[in-house]
């Protein structure tokens, strides 16, 4: 397969997949994380045989479009502005592309595992994005809340084992500089996790024009992301196949080149996020990606994706073993548009700082 851009001919990369039961076996599987995190690979991986997991998925999904076809009166209800809307509903409040604002999707942003996590009020205050309470329609859409939760454990389940993997790798690749289960350990007691529900609204077939016409090119700012696949239903709610035109898509880090990635009904997808690309000291690699929805105006869109974070005062500091500072914060191939790492980690001591800098960064 190829892909095209300009005059130039791309090899198009196909995603690395991987088995539940390899992860849990213990099986060494350092060279898929290299195919799939390092220089060439495309940032993610996908993980297959995870049991029992289907019910739960269409269970939260089909919870995320009811809440979004209510009215924007019980909807605004859950909006936390003071939070840059990064907790409860958000609606054409980001700006992905060319500073217009997205009104494409809607976002139902929460905290998986803790509804509250502190009673600090000056945190708070200072660090709303990272430190707020969740909001939840307990009247509206009483569903939403034990859906997202119950499905979203499952996922953070797949994060730790992901993250074991990245340890024994780097400790591996740097001499065992990199101490094992130190990703592991970060995320297992970090209280910053972060649930996005999305649902995409049918448009005009000419505002989906381009792969980036919906959600834009942007990079996950965290330390890893776990993705479904998403569902697509008509506008009775029955569920379709997915279709050709729409998807993810993710750009190369090796050669720029445009690539599709299809999750499977029963698979999960893990990406890495810039964070992890800093405490790795570059050696994992994040990389851009974009979403287009259907094309069609009779399908909706529905997605969940859990951010893993590490805790909020976590240092933003390269180790000892880094590529040099220039090589960790580049991202080849960047976007037009997408603002660059470098210019969001100025200032920035901490993970909390690092989060509220990139969305004040994407929210401009």
């Amino acid at each position: 397969m190829s892909c095209t851009s300009g005059s130039e001919q791309h090899e198009q990369l196909d995603p690395v997949t991987i088995s539940f039961h390899d992860l849990q076996s213990g099986e060494d599987l350092s060279e898929k994380i290299e195919e799939a995190f390092g220089f060439k690979g495309l940032g993610l991986i996908v993980i297959k045989d995870y049991p029992e997991f289907q019910a739960k998925r269409e269970r939260i999904l089909r919870a995320i479009r009811k809440f979004a076809l209510l009215s924007d009166e019980v909807k605004d209800k859950c909006a936390v502005p003071q939070a840059n809307y990064s907790f409860g509903w958000s609606h054409g409040k980001e700006k992905m592309k060319n500073g217009i604002p997205d009104f494409a999707k809607g976002s139902y942003y929460a905290r998986p595992h803790a509804d509250i996590i502190t009673d600090d009020e000056e945190l708070k205050r200072q660090y709303p994005e990272t430190y707020l309470d969740n909001v939840w329609p307990k009247t509206d859409c009483p569903e939403l809340e034990n859906a997202f939760k119950d499905m979203s454990r499952v996922q953070i389940d797949m994060g730790h084992h992901i993250c074991k993997l990245f340890d024994r790798y780097l400790h591996k690749l740097t001499g065992g500089k990199h101490k094992l289960d130190t990703f592991y350990n970060m995320l297992k007691d970090s209280v910053a996790y972060k649930g996005r529900m999305l649902h995409y609204f049918p448009v005009e077939p000419e505002l989906n024009s381009s792969i980036d016409g919906l959600c834009g090119w942007h990079l996950d700012h965290g330390c890893i992301t776990c993705l479904l696949s998403p569902l697509y239903l008509d506008l009775e709610g029955n569920v379709l196949p997915k279709p050709n035109e729409c998807g993810l898509y993710v750009k190369s880090p090796r050669n720029g080149s445009v690539n599709k990635v299809d999750i499977p009904a029963d698979c999960l997808v893990i990406q890495l996020g810039e964070f992890f690309q800093i405490l790795s000291g570059g050696l994992l690699r994040a990389t851009p990606h974009c979403v287009r929805s259907s094309k069609s105006l009779n399908i909706t869109r529905e997605q969940l994706a859990v951010f893993m974070d590490c805790p909020p005062t976590q240092l933003l500091k390269l180790p000892e073993f880094s590529l040099p500072q220039e090589e960790v914060f580049n991202t080849p191939f960047l976007p037009d548009g997408v603002p660059e790492l470098k210019s969001r980690i100025v200032g920035a001591e901490t993970y909390r700082d690092f989060a509220k800098n990139t969305f004040k960064a994407y929210l401009q």
